[in-house]
């Protein structure tokens, strides 16, 4: 600028070489780099070393015509290898920029966050923009515009850093979110709006950030969240006092008998820490906390450990998803799974603390016998039961907090736990007595465990039992739910096998989903899948597919491939002659899966008395 008029710089070429050097002011450039920062290696011109000279003589002359007696005027020089542009750092902003974030800095390490934040604020006030925007446009891409981005995102994080300490969580709530929301990866970050979240009351929120963050590593990069942010998930769940915002100033005590420069410090007034959020409208709702330990020792080297731990933790996650539930968190070998109503109506009733113990169950089967003896953790699992607060806009779709003392009664039976063993409190036993066989043990260490799984008095009598295949589509039904994504079953099975039944009781038990029926000609209705899934899952069911029409498989195949993500779930029954007419129908499906119903009958070890109805059995899970 001469007195606010715009100096003219000339072209592209001559832009970017001063852009350049001011990149690197009072260093030498190469001749070399120069060169490779203005052209790509293919399309370098043979007279690029003379539009390199042209352009530096430009610069030359401009800075000859509108010097203003400085005392410092700029200089561009020729050196050995290259050009050195001579500055005055106070005259570049990119020099104030990097000096008054040293000032920021040192000040919040000095325990100054009013003063840092003040002083950080000034420095991002300096940036009007992407740096040199119109050479970026223009195509130009340079290690030194990457290094000066990433050096503002740092002072972007020391401010917020400092703001926190302040306790302004809500004034940078907002730029926190549109930070994140522009570079996911950045752990800092995500760490900073976790906090800002839970310290305005969105607990749900901050747990929802780090879910997003941690499916993005390991998407992206293979990679788990660091050790910080996995710290400040399970604080986040155990409601840890020291998450609050730090006090506001308080008023003035004098200390008597202090001296005459100690008789001004300030005392801050504590906040009261609320470990729960108070019961409202809402009323309480009731959740299974499972915690899971798998102790691999310390005989082997750490990268195999370090492996096996990787390949339990999946195993979790799978089987927790699987049953409804998620993790919650996962601290070295102790993984924390919370389990909640899937509607209103499973609220009042006994199958969250039932999905939570078959999980359990199932991880048992899982973890333990499918690795050699040298390699089986130790495995220790606990189950624990209770209510919670509900906020009055908290839905049973969003995840739901977990408080201290249930998490403190979980640890305590952790504790209790053999190697083996499923530990679970009174309330858990007595909500899933009619499905879950227990023992208890005795001894100084008093404990109920998970012996095996019952059938339930309600379940019909005979030799036919499809709870399996129908927890497999409840929890397919939940993994829909969460993901948005469309999801095919294909039952088959041979003629009376039960599939027409299956899909019935399913149907029967499908809750907060809508369900459409498809005829073999066609549907029985003409829903608008688009609204019917806005809010809430969609569940197709298809029976007798062997006999419908083709256009009926083509619409299933459709429904299959939307648009736009869409919580769906095709239930569809056949027998295998579908397959002689259209092979292959399904496989082209990303997420499909095939449940072959084969005819399951009692236990073999128990024989019925002749004469007598069929006895309910209790069947081992492991």
């Amino acid at each position: 600028m001469d007195d606010e008029k715009p100096i003219a710089l000339g072209g592209d070429r001559r832009r970017a070489t001063l852009g350049l050097l001011l990149l690197n002011a009072n260093r030498e450039v190469a001749t070399s780099k120069l060169l490779d920062a203005l052209w790509d290696i293919e399309e370098t011109p043979t007279t690029a070393r003379k539009i390199l000279q042209n352009a530096v003589r430009g610069l030359r002359v401009m800075f000859a015509e509108h010097s203003r007696g400085d005392a410092r005027p700029p200089a561009l020089l020729t050196c050995t290898h290259g050009y050195q542009l001579q500055v005055d750092p106070e005259q570049v902003d990119m020099f104030r920029f990097h000096r008054l974030a040293r000032t920021g800095r040192a000040e919040l390490a000095a325990g100054r966050p009013a003063a840092a934040a003040a002083t950080l604020r000034e420095v991002l006030s300096l940036w009007r923009g992407r740096a040199l925007a119109d050479l970026v446009e223009s195509g130009h891409s340079w290690s030194e515009l990457t290094a000066l981005q990433n050096a503002r995102l740092d002072v972007m994080e020391d401010y917020y850093e400092a703001e926190l300490a302040n306790g302004r969580h809500q004034a940078v709530l907002g730029e926190l979110e549109a930070m994140v929301a522009a570079e996911p990866l950045r752990e800092r970050a995500c760490h900073q709006l976790m906090l800002a979240l839970y310290r305005s009351g969105r607990q749900a929120d901050a747990l929802a950030v780090y879910r997003r963050v941690r499916s993005r590593l390991a998407e992206q990069l293979g990679l788990e969240p660091g050790r910080e942010l996995r710290l400040l998930q399970h604080a986040i769940l155990v409601h840890d006092p020291s998450l609050a915002a730090p006090a506001g100033p308080g008023r003035p005590v004098v200390v008597l008998g202090r001296r005459p420069e100690a008789e001004h410090r300030v005392r801050p007034v504590p906040r009261p820490v609320q470990l729960v959020p108070p019961a409202a409208a809402g009323g309480r709702s009731r959740v299974s906390a499972v915690l899971i330990r798998a102790d691999f020792g310390g005989g082997g080297r750490g990268s195999d450990v370090g492996e096996a731990l990787e390949r339990t933790a999946t195993t979790v996650r799978e089987e927790v998803e699987r049953f409804g539930g998620m993790v919650a968190g996962s601290t070295g070998s102790v993984t924390l799974a919370l389990f909640r109503p899937a509607s209103p109506r499973e609220d009042g009733a006994d199958r969250t603390a039932e999905r939570a113990v078959h999980a359990a169950m199932s991880l048992r089967q899982r973890i333990s016998p499918g690795l050699p003896h040298g390699e089986r953790p130790a495995l220790r699992m606990a189950v624990t039961t209770g209510e919670i607060p509900m906020r009055p806009r908290e839905s049973f779709l969003e995840p739901l907090p977990v408080d201290g003392a249930l998490l403190a009664d979980c640890e305590w039976l952790l504790q209790l736990a053999e190697d083996g063993e499923i530990v679970v409190c009174d309330r858990t036993r007595t909500l899933t007595r009619s499905a879950i066989r227990y023992g208890r043990e005795g001894g100084p260490r008093r404990r109920w465990t998970v012996e095996g799984r019952c059938r339930r008095p309600s379940a019909p009598a005979g030799p036919f039992d499809r709870g399996p295949e129908l927890d497999v589509l409840s929890s397919l039904l939940e993994r829909v739910r969460h993901r948005a994504r469309p999801h095919l079953v294909l039952v088959l099975g041979a003629p009376g096998i039960g599939k027409s039944p299956l899909l019935a009781e399913f149907e029967r038990r499908v809750e907060n989903a809508a369900t459409v029926r498809l005829g073999p000609g066609g549907p029985v209705t003409t829903p608008d899948l688009a609204g019917l899934t806005e809010h809430r899952p969609l569940v197709v069911f298809a029976d007798d597919l062997h006999l419908a029409d083709n256009a009926v498989l083509e619409l299933v195949e459709d429904l299959l491939d939307p648009p736009a993500p869409m919580p769906l779930l095709v239930v569809a029954a056949a027998r295998p002659e579908l397959f002689r007419r259209r092979p292959g129908w399904g496989a082209a499906q990303r997420h499909a899966s095939r449940m072959t119903l084969e005819p399951v009958a009692l236990d073999p070890l128990v024989e019925a008395p002749e004469g007598h109805e069929l006895p309910r059995l209790c069947h081992a899970a492991g």
